[in-house]
């Protein structure tokens, strides 16, 4: 499970607190034991988990869910025990992932939460290889097809500098944004995905500067360094530095973005899993009860 779960054996090592050979030698134990691979060895790019591993690992974490419930003492008052790997896209986490957190230890204190994160892409990916069992993420490039549930649902928006003429309107077309220079997150599948918006309309911005990070494109937007489309809204229009930005809906039709919660079809959820996905869904649940409220 820490192979799979760390892409390889020097970061499973790490966490075991063994030795890499160590790590290792257990791995082809056990694939001698079993009669098959588990892993395939590619040195340039580490391990990466057969087939037959995805089922074996599937059992491994059920295994390793009863086993943990059959030592649970008496005085512990039936409460799950066991671990989960949650992954999540980079700039969802923020805004979700510290929250989440906290309800999980409130709730199911003694579950051992991990934390893997990631852009559209190697979310996907860690859900295919079996490195998380559940991620927080869009519903956008996912490879090999997860089972998913929808959380929320966000619409594209402008981010503008508070002086710009665009900051005055109650909202702006993206033939008015196309005029201007454009700050893009430049993060795999992001990066094409916030772009779409303009290819729909035949436009083409210039784009001025080009960034990883969500709060670098919030930060030069409010400098007044350019104008972004974004889906992701922070809670607050402040930036880190505590300048101001202007976010206003676009008028054209565009289509809406899914806020998931994937769980790979490879495997069965544990559990421990299926606990976490019922307080992630009332959580959602809860937001939008109070937002629908205000």
């Amino acid at each position: 499970m820490a192979v799979a779960e760390c892409g390889g054996t020097a970061a499973a090592a790490r966490n075991l607190h063994l030795s890499q050979p160590a790590v290792s030698l257990i791995v082809r134990n056990l694939e001698a034991e079993l009669g098959a691979e588990l892993f395939i060895r590619n040195p340039p790019r580490g391990l990466s988990i057969t087939p037959f591993g995805l089922g074996k690992l599937e059992e491994a974490r059920a295994l390793l869910s009863r086993a943990e419930m059959f030592v649970e003492p008496q005085d512990a008052g039936g409460q799950l025990r066991g671990q989960i790997t949650i992954g999540y896209f980079t700039t969802l986490g923020p805004s979700y992932v510290p929250r989440l957190l906290r309800r999980l230890r409130s709730r199911l204190p003694r579950v051992e939460i991990q934390l893997r994160e990631g852009d559209l892409s190697s979310v996907s990916r860690m859900l295919d290889t079996g490195q998380v069992e559940l991620a927080l993420t869009y519903d956008l490039g996912m490879t090999e097809r997860p089972q998913v549930e929808l959380l929320k649902e966000y619409q594209f928006y402008a981010a503008l500098p508070p002086e710009h003429p665009l900051a005055r309107q109650d909202s702006v077309t993206l033939e008015e944004l196309a005029q201007e220079d454009l700050i893009q997150i430049d993060l795999p599948l992001s990066r094409e995905f916030l772009m779409s918006p303009f290819w729909q309309y035949q436009l083409e911005p210039n784009i001025a500067y080009k960034t990883t990070s969500l709060e670098m494109v919030r930060g030069m937007v409010a400098h007044g360094l350019g104008v972004s489309v974004l889906i992701t809204r922070p809670a607050s229009d402040l930036t880190y530095d505590g300048a101001t930005l202007v976010c206003r809906p676009i008028s054209n039709e565009l289509p809406s973005q899914r806020l998931v919660m994937a769980h790979s079809h490879h495997f069965s959820p544990t559990p421990v899993a299926e606990s976490v996905m019922d307080e992630i869904k009332a959580m959602f649940a809860e937001e939008e009860g109070v937002s629908g409220s205000a």
